[in-house]
């Protein structure tokens, strides 16, 4: 787990952003695929969601090849 980059508060929200990797290894497919997904939590500093005052990356999770 990162440190957080920021302010940490109660008000958050969870994104789900997908990893992108290249070329598959042993072959010439060139072709950007999606190999996972990273889960950041975005801190805010009202309940209103209106200003982000910090946030850091949960978790890594990588699918199965």
């Amino acid at each position: 787990m990162q440190p957080v980059q920021g302010i940490q508060t109660t008000f958050y929200t969870d994104v789900r952003m997908p990893v992108i990797a290249g070329m598959q290894r042993g072959t010439r497919n060139y072709k950007l695929r999606k190999v996972g997904y990273d889960i950041y939590r975005h801190y805010f500093d009202t309940a209103d969601k209106d200003c982000q005052v910090g946030s850091h990356r949960i978790k890594r999770v990588l699918n199965q090849i």
